[in-house]
């Protein structure tokens, strides 16, 4: 049985809708009053949105329920999930701490509750019944001031172990303040942890040359192939790798087929960059959304070959920020 890596997955989007609508319902939620019925939920939960905003909003929902208290509900499903229907060896997950601390507590209380956080999701990622490898990037976010930034950066770094990344993640806003962030990851960076970035999903507009220096790998990035692929023997130099997640494009209304992915993959393989293909939030998607189902989805538009599925596999643990040992391919 061939095993698989995901590099790029949320937390608010990485469970499937009915474990989230069992947990409503166990809570007794408000939101069950627009949806009495899981059919509903599922529907409105996995719909395409016109935007990568709209689409955002929906993940602050799920990053709510997800607080302290609930947080082994939905990590023990998880590695469930990951590694019985998945087959996957090895997962990053990717969250903000700050956005799951408990709302009623002041700045302050909450920025020192961020370090329960972590404990309580590195207990709840090591079930001895599934044997799969899940390491932690924490995400910083263009939405919260630099001070709470600052304060996720420091968490990491006091959790390098367990915590092997941080990225730079919500909506694509103020790319502008670009020197701002390139600080932040290059400060990661020097204490240790590996770095990677939402970059280039949207549009090209928030992609600068000075990101490479301070970057080991990209969320997305298909706007530079797509774009700039003069860009590319850059990446190419500095061995920044591509996280490309296929049906998240359909899903957040950036691209209209997966045919459209044909020029990322074409443009870097022959610029010779690295494309790890991952699943983003597949729990936001419509089901069956599985990290061999985007290889199939690839194979099935022609984008990749099974020849180059076996490297694009292989380049995905070669990439990783956490992995030792052989992968399972």
């Amino acid at each position: 049985m061939s095993l698989y890596a995901d590099l790029h997955r949320h937390l608010g989007g990485a469970l499937h809708p009915r474990i989230i609508y069992k947990f409503l319902q166990r809570q007794d939620h408000k939101i069950l009053g627009y949806f009495p019925d899981y059919n509903g939920f599922y529907n409105w939960f996995t719909r395409p949105c016109r935007t990568l905003d709209e689409f955002v909003k929906i993940h602050t929902l799920v990053e709510e329920l997800q607080s302290i208290e609930h947080l082994p509900y939905f990590c023990l499903r998880l590695c469930r999930g990951a590694y019985l229907f998945e087959n996957l060896q090895y997962l990053e997950l990717r969250y903000n701490p700050y956005f799951r601390t408990s709302h009623n507590l002041t700045v302050n209380q909450r920025i020192k509750q961020m370090q329960e956080i972590i404990d309580v999701i590195t207990v709840n990622l090591r079930p001895a019944e599934y044997p799969i490898i899940v390491k932690q990037i924490l995400c910083l976010d263009r939405r919260l001031p630099n001070s709470i930034n600052e304060a996720i950066l420091k968490v990491a770094v006091k959790n390098i172990g367990p915590v092997v990344g941080i990225d730079l993640a919500g909506p694509e806003i103020e790319p502008q303040k670009w020197e701002t962030w390139v600080k932040f990851l290059g400060k990661a960076r020097a204490s240790g942890l590996k770095t990677t970035c939402h970059l280039g999903e949207t549009s090209i507009d928030n992609v600068y040359t000075q990101y490479f220096n301070v970057l080991d790998r990209i969320g997305h990035g298909i706007h530079i192939p797509l774009v700039k692929p003069a860009l590319l023997k850059e990446l190419a130099k500095k061995q920044i790798t591509l996280e490309v997640c296929p049906t998240s494009y359909k899903q957040t209304g950036v691209l209209k087929d997966f045919e459209e992915l044909k020029l990322v993959f074409s443009r870097c393989r022959k610029a010779q960059v690295s494309i790890a293909v991952c699943t983003d939030n597949p729990g936001r998607n419509p089901s069956p959304c599985t990290l061999p189902g985007e290889y199939e989805r690839l194979i099935d538009a022609d984008v990749i070959d099974f020849t180059e599925l076996r490297h694009i596999q292989r380049e995905s643990f070669r990439a990783a920020f956490g992995f030792i040992g052989t992968p399972l391919i």
